[in-house]
C-alpha cells in the first residue's frame, strides 16, 4: 500500500538525516580537537622561543654586571631575571596544564618528555644563578682573574655546549609538532569533505529515485481524483469516480462518491427548504426596514443631543479657560482678586454641571422640561459678573466690551445659572459673528414693573427676512452660515425657552452687515416682597 512505501522512504531520508548529523558532529568534534592541538604546540612554540630570548638576554645582563660592576648593569640584570622567570613560569605552566587535560593517547608519550625539559630548564637556571653568585663571590674578594674565568668557563660549557642544544632542541620538537598538528587537520579536513560529498551524492540519489516511483505510484489516482472533483465542483453530481486499486487513493475515491451522493440530497433539500426561506426574509426585510426607521430617527436625537452637548458646553469651559489664564497670567495680585476670579470658576462649573445634567435628562425623555432652582437675584450684579466672563471671548478676537448698568440693586426672581445661560448665549453669538476690532455694548435698564437689559453689536446683521425664524431650532440665516460654518442653531431657541419659565421675553432689531442688538425683559419683583422674603431666610 501506498502508505508503507511511503514509511520506508520517509525511515530511510530519516535515517540519512540522522548520518549526516552524526558524521557532522563527529567531524566537528575532530576538527576542534586538531586545531587545539595545533594551537597548544604553536603556543608552546612562542614560550620556548621567549625563553630562549629572555634566558640569553638574562645571561648577557649578568655578565655585564659581573664584568662592570654598576649600577645600571645591576638593575638591568635583577630586571632581565624577572622576566625570565616570568617566561619560565608561563612554560611551565602550559606543560603542566598539557599534561593534565591531554588532547588523546597518541599525545601521552610526548607529554614525560616535555615536563622533563621543563624541569632541566628550571635545574639550568637555578644552577646558573649559582654559578653566578659564586663569581659574584670571587670579584668581591679581589680574585679578579679567577671571576672572569669562571664566568668564561659556565659561558662556554654551560650556555654553548649545555643549554644552547637544551633549548633549540626543545624549539625544533615544538616546531615539528605543531607542523604535523597542521598536517593531520588538513588531511582530516580533506577526509571529511569527500565524505560529505559521498553521504550527499548518496542522499540525493535516494530521494531521486524514491520520488519517481512514488510520483507513478500516484499520478494516475491522482489525476482521477482531481478529474472527478473538477466534474462534482461544476455541478455533475451524478460522476463517480473509478480506480482498481486497493490503497488510499481507492478509499479517498469511495469517499468522494458518497459525498457526490450526499450533495444530491442536500440540493433537493436546499429546493425544497428554499421557498420557506424567501417567506421569511420578506417578512425580516418588513420588519429590518421598520427597524431601520427607528434607528433613524434614534440616530436624529442622538444627533440633536450631541449638537446641544457641544453647543451649550462651549462657551461656559472657554470662560471658564479664559478667566485661569488671565488670573495666571497676573502678576502681584492680591488674595481677594485670586478669590473673585475663583469664585467666577466656581460659578461657571456649576452652571456647567446643569448644563450637563439637563442634556442628559432630555436624552432619556424626548418630552422632558427643563428644571429650575427659584430665587430673588440681583440682576445688575448677574449681568456685570457675567460681561467680565464673555469679556475674555471678546478679548480674543480682539473687541470690545462696555456695560451700561444701574449701581442700585434690580431684583427678580429666577434661576440665577438659567439667566447666565441667557447671557453666555447672547455674548457668544455677538463675538462670533463681529468683526475683529467691533464693539459690543451691554446696557441694563428699569421700567415700572419690568426691567431689561439689551446687547448690540457691530456685526453682521440679520436679514429682515429671517428675524422671525432666528429662534427656531436649527434655523440659520444665509449670511451666517456664509460666516461661520460650526454653529448648531439652537442657541436662541433654547434663550427664549428659557425666558418664557421666567415670564420674560426676548426680541431683536437688526440690519444686515451693520449689527445687531437683542433685549430682554423680565418683571420685576416688588421691593416688600424682596424685604419678606429676607426676612424669611
Amino acid at each position: 500500500m501506498f502508505r508503507y512505501r511511503l514509511a520506508v522512504v520517509v525511515v530511510v531520508s530519516f535515517g540519512f538525516v540522522l548520518f549526516l548529523g552524526i558524521a557532522l558532529y563527529w567531524s566537528s568534534n575532530q576538527v576542534a580537537l586538531y586545531f587545539q592541538r595545533s594551537q597548544t604546540a604553536y603556543e608552546a612554540f612562542d614560550h620556548y622561543e621567549r625563553l630562549s630570548q629572555e634566558a640569553y638576554r638574562h645571561f648577557k645582563q649578568e655578565m655585564d654586571r659581573l664584568i662592570t660592576a654598576s649600577p645600571t648593569a645591576k638593575a638591568g640584570a635583577e630586571l632581565s631575571r624577572h622576566r625570565l622567570y616570568e617566561a619560565m613560569q608561563e612554560l611551565r605552566n602550559t606543560a603542566v596544564k598539557t599534561a593534565v587535560a591531554g588532547d588523546g593517547p597518541e599525545d601521552l608519550p610526548d607529554k614525560p618528555a616535555e615536563l622533563e625539559r621543563v624541569a632541566h630548564f628550571m635545574a639550568f637556571l637555578d644552577a646558573s644563578e649559582y654559578q653566578f653568585d659564586e663569581v659574584e663571590r670571587l670579584r668581591e674578594q679581589g680574585k679578579h682573574e679567577m671571576a672572569v674565568a669562571a664566568l668564561s668557563k659556565f659561558s662556554k660549557e654551560e650556555i654553548d655546549e649545555k643549554f644552547q642544544p637544551l633549548i633549540d632542541a626543545a624549539i625544533n620538537a615544538e616546531r615539528e609538532k605543531a607542523g604535523k598538528a597542521k598536517q593531520e587537520l588538513e588531511d582530516l579536513v580533506a577526509k571529511l569533505r569527500w565524505i560529505a560529498l559521498l553521504a550527499s551524492l548518496t542522499a540525493a540519489m535516494f530521494s531521486l529515485t524514491s520520488g519517481l516511483l512514488l510520483f507513478r505510484g500516484i499520478r494516475k489516482p491522482i489525476e482521477a481524483l482531481m478529474k472527478g472533483t473538477n466534474e462534482i465542483a461544476s455541478g455533475n453530481l451524478d460522476y463517480r469516480i473509478s480506480l482498481d486499486t486497493r490503497d488510499e487513493f481507492t478509499y479517498l475515491a469511495n469517499h468522494f462518491n458518497q459525498m457526490a451522493q450526499e450533495l444530491g440530497l442536500q440540493q433537493d433539500k436546499l429546493r425544497e427548504g428554499r421557498v420557506v426561506l424567501e417567506k421569511r426574509v420578506a417578512e425580516r426585510t418588513n420588519e429590518l426596514h421598520r427597524l431601520n426607521e427607528e434607528l433613524k430617527r434614534m440616530d436624529t436625537a442622538r444627533r440633536e443631543f450631541l449638537a446641544d452637548i457641544s453647543h451649550e458646553l462651549r462657551t461656559p469651559i472657554t470662560v471658564i479657560r479664559g478667566e485661569a489664564e488671565v488670573t495666571l497670567r497676573g502678576r502681584d495680585r492680591d488674595a481677594e482678586e485670586y478669590k473673585d476670579a475663583l469664585q467666577r470658576i466656581v460659578e461657571l462649573s456649576m452652571q456647567l454641571g446643569k448644563y450637563v445634567n439637563d442634556l442628559l435628562f432630555l436624552a432619556r425623555t424626548e418630552n422632558a422640561n427643563l428644571q429650575f432652582e427659584w430665587e430673588n437675584l440681583d440682576l445688575a450684579e448677574l449681568v456685570a459678573s457675567t460681561v467680565e466672563d464673555f469679556q475674555l471671548m471678546a478679548e480674543a478676537n480682539s473687541i470690545s466690551v462696555s456695560l451700561d448698568a444701574l449701581t442700585r440693586p434690580v431684583w427678580v426672581r429666577g434661576d440665577k445659572q438659567r439667566l447666565r445661560q441667557v447671557l453666555f448665549i447672547l455674548g457668544d453669538n455677538a463675538c462670533r459673528y463681529s468683526n475683529p476690532g467691533g464693539h459690543i455694548t451691554v446696557a441694563l435698564r428699569v421700567d415700572e414693573n419690568e426691567t431689561s437689559f439689551s446687547l448690540t453689536d457691530q456685526g453682521i446683521g440679520i436679514p429682515t427676512q429671517d428675524l422671525e425664524r432666528i429662534f427656531d431650532r436649527h434655523f440659520r440665516s444665509p449670511n451666517a452660515l456664509l460666516s461661520r460654518d460650526d454653529g448648531t442653531g439652537l442657541g436662541l431657541p433654547m434663550a427664549k425657552s428659557i425666558l418664557k419659565a421666567h415670564g420674560g421675553r426676548i426680541t431683536v432689531n437688526s440690519t444686515e452687515n451693520s449689527g445687531s442688538t437683542f433685549t430682554v425683559t423680565l418683571p420685576l419683583i416688588l421691593v416688600e416682597q424682596d424685604n419678606n422674603q429676607t426676612n424669611e431666610q
